[in-house]
This record gives structure tokens, C-alpha cells and sequence, in this order.
């Protein structure tokens, strides 16, 4: 791209090299002395007086149009009118732009306040959603606490009495029920903690065999019962300072999981790869894999894979929302790496230092 001002200024030189050349032909092809000196004086003049005007026309002209496009340019960066360059001209067409330009940013920069108050009114709603949906879960968590202690004392018979089969039945049902709802309410309030950056961490030293080992016998009752094949994997032993609950409950979720998405006599290995600022945790299975599409979705909240009416897979989509929360909250991050028909990887990596966690855009 040409300025104009470079333009003006080689149309003016070219004119002016014409005149003057034209001038000094004239000179020198004169009949006489005198006349050719006037013609060359003459020529000279015009030349100058096409030059000099050139220079005024420049002025007035691309001076105007640089401020006006420097202001341009520095709106589309800050949306402000701001620190505007002032311009005066007496060329029409160039008053007439610049008085759009002002009227056309002042409403742009007014309709952009009116929508950053909009959107700054509507994060304190969502956060009194929040904190008051909150408070609605912590009051259902409250009452289940007894709830469940009174069923447990009916399961055992001699503190309540002797139930027949089918009051134990049913009894164990209700049992069931509320456990189901009581891990749903915690994933709520999980939840609703990571929004508001009210969740907890509490680090220490954790060794990573110890903390892979404990993980698999807490399962062991489970994979066994489900003919599920489940192991360790430790290329290399290693102490992290984090939160051994968070980590755990991460690898909880992602364990039952991958329990969902195996069939009988499926596999599943937790293992870890050590690196030098931190290590990176994976679960694997042999499962039925998520396809690519899923992939993307399957870290927000209330995602579900099978949304079907007949899904077999209970589970509020909450669990790997919650994983992702608290992975980011650790200073770290998680991914899944799977085919479909062909198992699933998870890995979260976690520092081995509590690290500053990057808030989310």
C-alpha cells in the first residue's frame, strides 16, 4: 500500500521536472538572449508554485486522513475514544468522515459499557445460583446422615429386631438409594465449590506406590466381584507433596468409570510416568473406548456419552467435570487418549510442589 502523501509528492515532482524542462528547452532555443531568460525564469516559477502547492494540497489533505486513520486504528484496539488525535480541516469530505467516525464510536464504546454491565450483572446472578443451589445441597446431605445410620442399624438385626426377607430387602434397597443420593449430592457440592474456588486442598507427602497400592485394595472387592482384572503399573517410585484425598478422588472416578465401560473379565491399570517437576497419574482400560466427537464433551458438567432413555450406566455426569476441577486446582491438567472399540487412557498430570492453578478463560 502507497500513502497518498507519496502519491501527491512523485505526480508533483514529475510535473514540475516537465515544467521546468520545458523551460529550459525554451531557453535555450530562444531567438534571442532576453527571451529565453524570461521563459527559463517563467518556467522555473511554475515549477516551484507546482511544488509548493503540492506540498500545501499534502498537508491539508493526507495530514487529516493519518490522524483519522491512526484514531481508527487505535479504537479498534481499546473500543475507547480515548486519547484521540484532534483534526481540523476545511475539506468537507474529510469533516463529514471524522464527525461519523466520532458518533459511530461513541455508540459502539457506550453499547460495549451497556453490555459489560450486562454481563458483569449476570456473573453475580449465576453466583448467587450457585451459592444458593449450595446451600439446598448441603441441607439434603444433612438429613441423609441419619437416614442412613438408622437402615444400617436395621441391617443389623439384633440392635432393631429381626427382619423377615422381604423387610431386609427392602431395607437394603432404601440403603442403596441413599447412598446413591448422598454421592450425588457430594458431587453437587464438589462442584459447586470448584465454581466458586471455595474447595479445599490440604497437601503432604505422598509416596506414589504406597498411594497406587492403597487405591487398588480399596477397589480389589469390586473389580473382583465384576471378574475385572485390575493393576498397578510403577515404572518408578517417587514422593509428590499434594492433597492424597483430591488425587484419590480422582482416581475414584475415573476407576468406576472405566468399571462402567468394561465387560466381564475386562482389564484396568492405574499406573504412573515420573517426570522432573511432575508426574503424570493414568487409568487404562480395555473397554469400549469414546469416540472423538465424545471426547470433546466429556469434561463438562452433566455430560453423559449415552443420553438414551434405556442407558444402563447410572451417574449424574458430574465425575469428570469434578476430575478436571480438581486437577486445575492442583496446578495441573488431564486429558483422555481413546479409540472406539480399542479401551480408554486417562492421564492427569499433577506437580510435584503446589504450583499457582491457571484460572480458566
Amino acid at each position: 500500500m502507497i500513502p497518498i502523501k507519496n502519491i501527491l509528492f512523485l505526480v508533483s515532482g514529475v510535473s514540475s521536472f516537465i515544467i521546468f524542462y520545458m523551460g529550459l528547452v525554451n531557453y535555450l532555443t530562444a531567438p534571442d538572449a532576453s527571451t529565453g531568460v524570461l521563459l527559463l525564469i517563467f518556467g522555473t516559477a511554475v515549477a516551484a508554485g507546482t511544488l509548493l502547492s503540492t506540498v500545501y494540497i499534502s498537508k491539508s489533505i493526507t495530514n487529516p486522513i493519518e490522524r483519522l486513520a491512526q484514531n481508527m486504528s487505535e479504537f479498534s484496539k481499546t473500543n475507547k475514544m480515548v486519547n484521540k488525535k484532534r483534526i481540523n480541516t476545511n475539506i468537507k469530505e474529510i469533516h463529514e468522515l471524522n464527525e461519523n467516525f466520532e458518533s459511530m464510536g461513541q455508540k459502539v464504546e457506550n453499547t460495549i459499557q451497556v453490555q459489560n454491565e450486562y454481563v458483569e450483572k449476570l456473573k453475580l446472578i449465576d453466583r448467587k445460583k450457585v451459592e444458593f443451589s449450595s446451600m439446598v445441597s448441603h441441607e439434603l446431605k444433612t438429613p441423609l446422615v441419619p437416614i442412613i445410620g438408622y437402615v444400617q442399624m436395621l441391617q443389623k438385626q439384633e440392635l432393631m429386631g429381626e427382619l423377615n426377607k422381604q423387610q431386609l430387602d427392602a431395607v437394603n434397597e432404601i440403603y442403596s438409594s441413599a447412598l446413591k443420593l448422598q454421592r450425588l449430592v457430594g458431587d453437587i457440592l464438589t462442584t459447586q465449590k470448584l465454581e466458586l474456588e471455595r474447595l479445599e486442598f490440604n497437601h503432604e507427602n505422598i509416596y506414589i506406590a504406597e498411594l497406587l497400592n492403597s487405591i487398588l485394595k480399596d477397589f480389589k472387592t469390586i473389580v473382583d466381584g465384576k471378574k475385572i482384572h485390575m493393576s498397578v503399573d510403577i515404572s518408578e517410585d517417587g514422593i509428590i507433596f499434594s492433597d492424597r484425598d483430591r488425587i484419590n478422588q480422582v482416581f475414584s472416578n475415573l476407576i468406576k468409570n472405566a468399571i462402567d465401560f468394561v465387560d466381564i473379565e475386562g482389564k484396568i491399570t492405574i499406573g504412573v510416568k515420573n517426570n522432573k517437576e511432575s508426574v503424570i497419574f493414568f487409568v487404562k482400560d480395555n473397554g469400549s473406548g469414546i469416540s472423538e466427537m465424545n471426547q470433546k464433551e466429556i469434561f463438562k458438567k452433566f455430560y453423559q456419552v449415552d443420553t438414551s432413555m434405556s442407558r444402563k450406566r447410572d451417574g449424574s455426569g458430574l465425575g469428570l467435570a469434578i476430575c478436571k476441577g480438581i486437577t486445575e486446582g492442583l496446578g495441573g491438567k488431564i486429558w483422555i487418549e481413546s479409540k472406539e472399540n480399542m479401551g480408554s487412557t486417562f492421564y492427569f498430570e499433577i506437580p510435584k510442589q503446589p504450583v499457582k492453578a491457571t484460572k480458566k478463560k
